[in-house]
């Protein structure tokens, strides 16, 4: 665990990139009051965006202590919560309106991943959306050679695992949900290019 602890510390130190505008399509589903909780946030670029927008009530988390430290030093008024989601979530039942995960929920074992999104399942108010991206299935062709298959579609590259979705996949995992959109999407923010699957799903009543 440590061992992970510093690969994220350093990747999130080093790492520089900024919002590549995936949220925008969704911005008329949110209301000003809403309480926001972005899981797995890295640099913040999406609560930072949501607080450029008006959004106040933003709470961006990490597993990365070191992550967050780069977050409050950017922006002082963003609210940061430090805590392993594979461990559940710290909030009440029924208590947030909109759950953000990009490119977090992609890291996790079939029973993790199913617990954490029982866990967004639960902390969500009805009709509130969890909005996020993942690594679709075509990413397992970009990994190195000596990657190790552990289950179908999760694989080891030292130093981390990787999850890869198609739409069946999110389907099954978000079955508790009603499906507002689920789209192939390419994504240029890093060096090279990465396909994604973009989703946003609604907790119904």
């Amino acid at each position: 665990m440590e061992e992970l602890d510093k690969y994220w510390d350093n990747i999130h130190k080093n790492y520089t990139s900024c919002y590549d505008g995936w949220l925008d399509k969704y911005i008329d589903l949110l209301k000003n009051d809403d309480v926001i909780v972005e899981l797995g946030c890295g640099r913040a670029y999406a609560s930072n965006y949501l607080m450029e927008q008006g959004f106040r009530d933003i709470t961006a988390c990490d597993f990365s202590e070191e992550a967050l430290k780069v977050v409050r030093e950017e922006n002082k008024n963003l609210k940061t919560m430090n805590f392993d989601m594979s461990k559940g979530l710290p909030f009440n039942d029924n208590s947030i309106d909109i759950i953000i995960a990009d490119l977090s929920l992609h890291y996790f074992n079939n029973k993790t991943t199913q617990y954490i999104i029982n866990e967004i399942y639960r902390v969500l108010k009805n009709d509130g959306y969890v909005i996020g991206r993942v690594n679709e299935l075509k990413e397992i062709e970009k990994l190195n050679k000596g990657s190790v298959k552990i289950e179908e579609n999760f694989y080891y590259e030292e130093p981390i695992y990787k999850r890869f979705f198609d739409k069946e996949c999110l389907e099954k995992y978000f079955n508790k949900f009603e499906i507002y959109r689920i789209s192939e999407e390419r994504m240029d923010r890093y060096e090279k290019p990465k396909v994604l699957l973009e989703f946003c799903m609604m907790k119904s009543k």
